[in-house]
């Protein structure tokens, strides 16, 4: 029994370990946590500053060179700062809309930091914050997606860690993020047997 016991707290300490909201490849987002398990946070006071990472998970390439995201702030909040990972960073866009480029290559982990965005959270009542994000504009291949640079100047689309809507939000009456699933014909044919 003891062994059992033993056993089960280490399964549930290895998967809380590596609990990332999507599990997906090629996946961009924003969470409150370097370990990119919350695209939400809760309790914060109006006028707190913020800090939100602005992450990529999962990444099949070894190095990124570059990436372009857009977002946008629905609600009363600030971005007050951005600062990259990558030191050598040239940004030709403008704030929400950044399109970089690196002088030297990011190595990817499984949860890659890209940037530190500082957030200014200033709703009063209390009714939250989301952040949305999408490609930039102009977008070098996809509008609707962020977009990474890849070695020898390959460009790949990636994904958003939420299906639709908000992928970050700061207060509110609940998260509304709701990780990206991907769901088989079978899968839903299988609930009407």
């Amino acid at each position: 029994m003891k062994k059992l016991v033993v056993l089960l707290m280490a399964m549930l300490v290895a998967t809380s370990a590596f609990a990332i909201v999507d599990p997906d490849d090629n996946m961009m987002g924003f969470y409150f946590d370097l370990e990119a398990e919350n695209p939400c946070i809760a309790g914060v006071a109006p006028y707190a500053q913020v800090p939100m990472y602005l992450v990529m998970t999962n990444m099949t390439a070894d190095a990124l060179y570059g990436f372009e995201v857009g977002y946008d702030v629905i609600g009363e909040g600030m971005i007050l700062s951005t600062v990259f990972a990558n030191p050598s960073v040239i940004d030709v866009g403008a704030p929400g809309n950044h399109i970089v480029g690196f002088g030297a290559p990011t190595a990817t982990a499984p949860v890659t930091l890209l940037a530190t965005l500082t957030v200014m959270y200033m709703d009063t009542a209390m009714e939250g914050v989301h952040f949305l994000m999408h490609g930039t504009i102009p977008s070098s291949i996809d509008p609707d997606y962020p977009v990474v640079l890849l070695a020898d100047g390959v460009l790949l689309s990636v994904g958003l860690s939420a299906a639709d809507g908000a992928v970050a939000q700061i207060n509110g009456v609940e998260c509304m993020v709701v990780a990206t699933e991907e769901v088989s014909f079978d899968g839903i044919k299988s609930l009407y047997r």
